[in-house]
């Protein structure tokens, strides 16, 4: 039951991973293209920032997950040869990670109930700007819950 959970949050946060991709490259290609007979799309470059930050969100739970984030390995050696302490590390770094992402969590839940309060708009495109913080937020904090859940056998970060 678990591993099909994961499997299908998984799924589900790359196809709008995928879909966010999709849409930065038709938002991107279809104003290139409206540009060449002066029409350019109207908030075709806040509707691009919406859909990266879309995209990097949907995301951050996968990365999280499979533990690709960026990692500094000055001491990788030294851990290697202590199971109690590289056990330490990976206890800390979860931590950490959990920490980050439900402190970021929490403030873009706030953010978002400020855009809902108010009514925000993009300012040329005119979508809500609640729903994408929203968004954020609980890919954050599904980010927290991938830190504490991620398999022992995912490695943090990639050594080069």
């Amino acid at each position: 039951m678990y591993a099909k959970t994961v499997a299908l949050v998984t799924s589900a946060l790359s196809v709008i991973t995928a879909a966010a991709i999709f849409g930065i490259m038709t938002v991107s290609f279809g104003d290139v293209t409206a540009r060449t007979f002066a029409r350019p799309i109207g908030g075709a470059y806040e509707i691009t920032e919406m859909l990266v930050g879309l995209m990097v969100f949907a995301a951050l739970p996968i990365v999280t997950y499979n533990g690709k984030h960026v990692a500094v390995s000055l001491l990788h050696s030294v851990f290697k040869r202590s199971p109690l302490l590289n056990l330490a590390v990976d206890i800390f770094s979860r931590a950490v990670i959990m920490a980050t992402c439900l402190f970021l969590g929490y403030h873009l839940w706030q953010l978002g109930s400020q855009f809902s309060a108010r009514n925000a708009r993009a300012v040329f495109a005119g979508l809500p700007m609640a729903p994408f913080a929203y968004f954020a937020a609980i890919m954050c904090i599904l980010s927290a819950l991938a830190a504490i859940i991620r398999p022992n056998t995912a490695p943090v970060g990639e050594e080069i």
